[in-house]
């Protein structure tokens, strides 16, 4: 392939796995509901058999999204100036911030002072008053929560991006190999050294081990999709992949059942990310295989991934809210939450976000062009380039 034409090629397997690891939200933030590890809402029962599952999950969601976010950074620079990618990705990525921690975030921090007895008056007096005072959550109540996704992929955009110029000019090429194994362990090493000093908190300033854990992720995927063959490649070892990452499941699960391997010990942070690595692998590899092609419903998807995004565990916390205080079943309550947050959010993407041009741009969207008239001018300057 020239490579001309790879600049042009549109990766539809890395639109499909975005998708589905977006979908798979939904079963993971809502077993957060239900396995005791602490969150907005919490069920008094437990479903300990959702305890593996959502830990595995854990391990290899957003990982696989941050590379892939990677990835599209590599291709967005094939086909746009510095300028133009920096504005297209504030756009996409600040607004839809801003406007999510004023509009969608705030419904799960009153849920969470409502289930907790700690705010006992509508939810508007809870926007004029507590949220107003803009006083970063957990000590306040504004916060970005699930957001942190989207802040901080953009501050690895503005980190990334002279290093990512610089090797765009240079031409320097990795050829692909075996040893793309070994991008696990940087990883490890990563967790091992930060994570007992800067546990996961996600708020930007002293959460040293997640940062650099998906600033290293990222920086993998722009130079994975930056080398020539490389989805070719994945795919052709992937049955090699899959092998190693089922034996470092078993491996990992059997030392941790015999005590040969403690939690948070060394071994557990080096192995774990191993695993991580090798499944992004894996996932990869399969991806290009079999999901190599477009239809209706990927178009659909394609679209509506980022809204439904920011949406869901808002969706997910206030059903939730309402459903742990019925008598009902652990199980019961996981089906209900699960299935109405996921038609509530596709309802209103679909009745509300994807058919009004000002929401499309704030829940990052391209607007169409007829839509344009319709919206505030400011907002219509803003937009400028965003327009398919």
């Amino acid at each position: 392939m020239r490579a001309d034409d790879e600049r042009k090629e549109r990766y539809d397997f890395l639109d499909w796995l975005r998708v589905i690891a977006i979908f798979v939200l939904f079963f993971f933030h809502t077993g957060m509901i239900f396995v005791g590890w602490g969150w907005h809402v919490v069920n008094r029962e437990t479903i300990p058999a959702l305890q593996w599952p959502m830990d595995i999950a854990h391990r290899l969601r957003m990982p696989l999204l941050f590379v892939i976010a990677g990835a599209g950074m590599w291709f967005a620079l094939q086909r746009r100036s510095t300028v133009q990618f920096l504005k297209e990705r504030s756009i996409k990525l600040i607004l839809p911030l801003i406007a999510g921690m004023l509009l969608v975030v705030p419904p799960q921090i009153y849920c969470e002072l409502r289930l907790r007895g700690e705010w006992s008056g509508s939810y508007l007096e809870f926007y004029a008053t507590r949220l107003r005072e803009f006083f970063p959550y957990p000590m306040g109540d504004f916060g970005w929560h699930h957001l942190w996704f989207i802040l901080y992929l953009y501050v690895y955009v503005l980190l990334l991006l002279p290093a990512m110029l610089w090797w765009r000019r240079s031409g320097l090429r990795a050829t692909p190999g075996a040893w793309l194994c070994l991008l696990g362990i940087p990883l490890g090493i990563n967790e091992v050294l930060l994570k007992p000093v800067f546990p996961e908190t996600h708020n930007l300033v002293s959460d040293w081990y997640i940062f650099n854990h998906y600033l290293l992720l990222t920086a993998y995927g722009y130079f994975m999709a930056s080398t020539p063959g490389i989805w070719k490649w994945l795919s052709g070892f992937r049955r090699w992949s899959l092998f190693a990452g089922v034996a470092s499941f078993v491996l990992l699960i059997s030392a941790f059942n015999t005590g040969v391997i403690q939690h948070d010990s060394i071994a557990d942070g080096i192995g774990a990310n191993i695993f991580t690595w090798l499944w992004v692998m894996v996932f990869l590899g399969y991806g290009y295989r079999w999901l190599s092609f477009a239809n209706p419903l990927l178009i659909w998807a394609r679209e509506a991934s980022y809204p439904v995004y920011i949406l869901h565990q808002t969706v997910i916390v206030v059903i939730g809210y309402y459903v742990v205080q019925y008598a009902w079943s652990p199980g019961v309550k996981y089906f209900v939450v699960l299935v109405l947050s996921m038609a509530t959010c596709f309802v209103l993407y679909e009745a509300c976000i994807r058919r009004f041009a000002t929401l499309r741009f704030l829940f990052g969207m391209k607007v169409k062009p007829g839509s344009l008239r319709l919206m505030p001018a400011t907002v219509r300057r803003a937009a400028g380039d965003d327009v398919q």
